[in-house]
């Protein structure tokens, strides 16, 4: 990609994937201490660099709040991710180097230097080998484009894949739908250039560098729009039974903090139990069991933040009757007692 801007930026060293989940503070992104969530970023627009070299795993992200860059060793694999997830945004992603293979929902995809990608935030994919890639990412939240300033020119042309693609993902409609876009570089690649005044941008935070940026962006969004330099094909994935039905399973066991049996669940949702345990364990690694679990921990945590109930009976509320159990299973959660992290967070 040329130049990456890394003035102004936080570094920070790890040796592995559990230094990261454990380390507090505002640039460790959600999926990375619960990888059962939709990846979020929370921000409208992020930038993310993912660089290799013979030493280092680098993973710099460009955004409003933090501008950050991890370094891991080299064999760490800390981004590789293993299991099919999604986003609560857009994710462009762009190969700057070599060539990356994606399973997007049930097809692999590879994609060489030059080549884009644009996912809705509904479509769940896994990169399946990255290894020999740099790749960006750039990641836009729904709100950006709803609400796109109105002084400024309009981001899509009329009836180009880009309006389609975005109003077609953006209808409450459509909230299962699975799309993505392939672009296939034909002329110039100016993709480098517009990232690196994003980039720039994020890193300099110079008076008014919000408009610098939606600027960039038109740029972008005008050479993706441009026939001449790139190949747009519209993948419609549809909206997916196992998908809807897995969001539907996630809600309803959150609804009930974690606190449902499988049967009822099942029931609620017209399916057997062994197609419900089928399509958790596919989409987020977890058996159902465990999946409860995790989401009757969050809850614990939560009120423990936020409430001065004891721990008896946060334990009881979640299902617990054996209190040592509670205690054995928080802690191996977050290598804290209940008690040390009321302390903490309380």
């Amino acid at each position: 990609m040329g130049v990456i801007y890394v003035e102004n930026i936080m570094h920070l060293y790890f040796n592995n994937t559990e230094e990261i989940r454990h380390r507090d503070g505002s640039f460790i992104v959600n999926f990375l201490s619960n990888r059962t969530v939709d990846r979020d970023y929370f921000t409208k627009l992020s930038v993310a660099v993912s660089v290799h070299t013979r030493e280092e795993y680098l993973f710099f992200n460009y955004m409003d709040q933090n501008s950050f860059c991890i370094h891991t060793p080299a064999e760490s694999a800390v981004f590789t991710e293993t299991y099919l997830h999604k986003h609560n945004f857009f994710e462009l992603m762009y190969i700057m180097r070599g060539k990356a293979t994606v399973m997007i929902e049930e097809e692999e995809v590879t994609y060489s230097a030059g080549n884009l990608c644009l996912m809705n935030h509904n479509t769940m994919h896994r990169e399946t080998e990255m290894a020999d890639a740099d790749i960006l990412y750039i990641s836009i939240d729904p709100s950006l484009i709803v609400q796109w300033p109105k002084q400024l020119a309009q981001p899509f042309q009329y009836r180009s894949i880009l309006n389609r693609f975005f109003t077609e993902n953006l209808s409450e409609r459509t909230g299962s739908k699975r799309d993505y876009v392939d672009f296939q570089l034909l002329g110039e690649d100016q993709i480098p250039t517009i990232a690196g005044e994003i980039i720039q941008a994020y890193t300099q935070k110079r008076i008014g560098y919000q408009f610098d940026i939606y600027s960039s962006l038109l740029r972008l969004f005008a050479v993706l729009e441009n026939p001449e330099q790139y190949k747009a094909t519209y993948v419609s994935m549809g909206y997916g039974r196992e998908l809807v039905t897995l969001e539907n399973a996630k809600r309803i066991i959150e609804e009930n903090h974690g606190v449902i049996r499988r049967t009822e669940l099942a029931k609620k949702l017209n399916y057997s139990c062994e197609y419900i345990s089928q399509i958790i364990r596919a989409h987020t690694g977890y058996t159902f069991k465990k999946y409860c679990q995790k989401v009757q921990l969050q809850e614990a945590a939560r009120l423990l933040r936020s409430t001065d109930l004891s721990v008896s009976k946060i334990a009881a509320s979640l299902g617990y009757e054996n209190r040592t159990q509670f205690y054995k299973i928080f802690q191996e959660e977050y290598q804290l007692t209940p008690s040390e992290y009321r302390k903490i967070n309380h």
